[in-house]
């Protein structure tokens, strides 16, 4: 089933109201990348507040340059294009609120445990569902547009993933073992996001960090951390203010990382 964009539409109308973060809904069939258009309506100088849909994308990235595997009709993919009040060392809690509110609004729908893994990725039991891509351009202490690109395996049936993905993917229809109602869930992902927002907007960063550090299971793990230029191992002690991930290495030194993929590993540190 299609998604029902006039649902969605009245849903942000009748809830929010037109002076609402979120002010436009577009919709397309198939895209190079929903990020893409974001950045493009940035580029040529258009308001914020919109949120773009697609049916399916040609080139949706995950971080670091991968790929998001983007087929019709199954899943959601979607954008939020704004344009923030906050100076560019703040983006990092757009992508916390963006990671909360995936948990609250899959949990809400669906009922699954699913959890948060460092930095920004929804898993359940330790495989992926969800993936967020925040990208920007900063231009000293003057905020640019910011894009929050946002992936759900939603109604994806076992095989469908291609090799090299099948063994850390699962699809929520997998783990629930039914379909799920995507503009529900578009819904429910829209409202909790703006429930977030609105503690980035109202300076309540200490609660929304404490919510992302209860649903992050890389806390107290012991974890693989592979940078741009080297891989080690240690334990995720924390997560600090500016998003980055403390680590405690063998030596009993600590790391502070920014970007880097993580890999849970068996050992429970405590």
């Amino acid at each position: 089933m299609a998604l029902d964009i006039p649902k969605i539409e009245q849903h942000m109308k009748d809830q929010h109201g037109e002076r609402g973060l979120i002010r436009e809904v577009l919709f397309f069939d198939t895209v190079d990348s929903t990020n893409q258009i974001a950045r493009e309506m940035a580029s040529n100088g258009l308001p914020g507040g919109v949120a773009i849909f697609a049916e399916s994308q040609k080139k949706g990235k995950g971080r670091l340059g991968r790929q998001w595997f983007s087929p019709h009709g199954v899943n959601l993919y979607l954008s939020i294009f704004l344009r923030p009040h906050q100076p560019p060392r703040e983006f990092p809690l757009f992508s916390i609120a963006a990671a909360v509110a995936l948990v609250h609004a899959i949990r809400s729908v669906t009922g699954l445990a699913v959890a948060i893994k460092w930095p920004n990725d929804i898993i359940w039991n330790d495989k992926k569902v969800a993936g967020i891509l925040i990208e920007s351009e900063c231009h000293g202490d003057q905020a640019a547009p910011l894009v929050i690109g946002i992936g759900i395996n939603v109604n994806m049936n076992p095989g469908d993933f291609p090799p090299g993905i099948d063994a850390t993917a699962v699809s929520l229809k997998m783990a629930l073992g039914q379909s799920i109602d995507r503009s529900d869930l578009a819904i429910a992902l829209l409202d909790a996001f703006l429930d977030q927002h609105l503690l980035v907007e109202e300076g309540k960063k200490d609660f929304l960090l404490l919510t992302m550090k209860q649903y992050c299971q890389t806390m107290g793990r012991r974890i693989m951390v592979q940078t741009a230029r080297q891989q080690f191992e240690g334990w995720a002690l924390d997560i600090e203010e500016d998003g980055t991930l403390l680590v405690k290495m063998g030596d009993h030194t600590q790391r502070k990382i920014l970007v880097g993929d993580i890999t849970h590993l068996r050992e429970i540190a405590f």
